[in-house]
């Protein structure tokens, strides 16, 4: 959304109307929007990035020995759902390796899976370990974790013409974290 700023002298500028924190910006482009435009100039000009920035190894690194299914499963998942939840992690996995050979799609995917991270320890995990049931939990994630992930990338990213990430693919990237230990659905300290 823009708006049109008129000042004592006349003049005139377009503006961003606001960003979905509600920060205004006076033209100027954000951290994340400039990455996606990196991003696109990068794969269209095939320049290839060797190695993994340190900011998304610490997410590629498994943190304990609990894999996903398990965690889902003491988090009250059902095997159908424990499924749908491997298909979505291994989609996303596809798609992680795929676009690791571009500098700013390692930046966006390590900024997003921090968000998601930050995200579920503020939201989620205090619901869960008040034990709040399942679909409760789930409902939360899709208000609290995924839309807004959603919210940033389709204005940040208006522009991405190569990650076009959906709403599956921020669920496969919460279970990614799952499976390498950085989200857990149940209190482990209460076992």
């Amino acid at each position: 959304m823009k708006q049109e700023i008129h000042n004592e002298q006349g003049v005139h500028s377009q503006v961003n109307a606001a960003n979905i924190e509600g920060n205004v910006y006076l033209g100027k482009k954000t951290r994340f929007s400039k990455r996606f435009e990196k991003l696109n100039q990068e794969v269209a000009s095939d320049e290839r990035y060797e190695g993994i920035m340190e900011s998304l190894k610490y997410y590629l690194t498994s943190r304990d020995g609990i894999d996903m299914p398990t965690k889902l499963k003491d988090g009250g998942f059902r095997e159908n759902e424990i499924i749908e939840a491997t298909r979505k992690k291994e989609k996303y996995a596809k798609r992680l390796e795929l676009n690791k050979f571009f500098e700013s799609a390692q930046w966006i995917d390590s900024q997003l899976f921090g968000k998601i991270k930050m995200d579920f320890e503020a939201f989620i995990l205090p619901l869960i370990n008040e034990g709040a049931t399942k679909d409760q939990v789930l409902r939360e994630v899709v208000i609290k974790v995924i839309q807004p992930v959603l919210d940033l990338i389709n204005i940040e990213g208006e522009a991405d013409e190569v990650l076009n990430y959906n709403a599956d693919d921020i669920f496969g990237m919460v279970y990614y974290l799952t499976g390498q230990c950085h989200l857990n659905w149940k209190n482990y300290d209460s076992i």
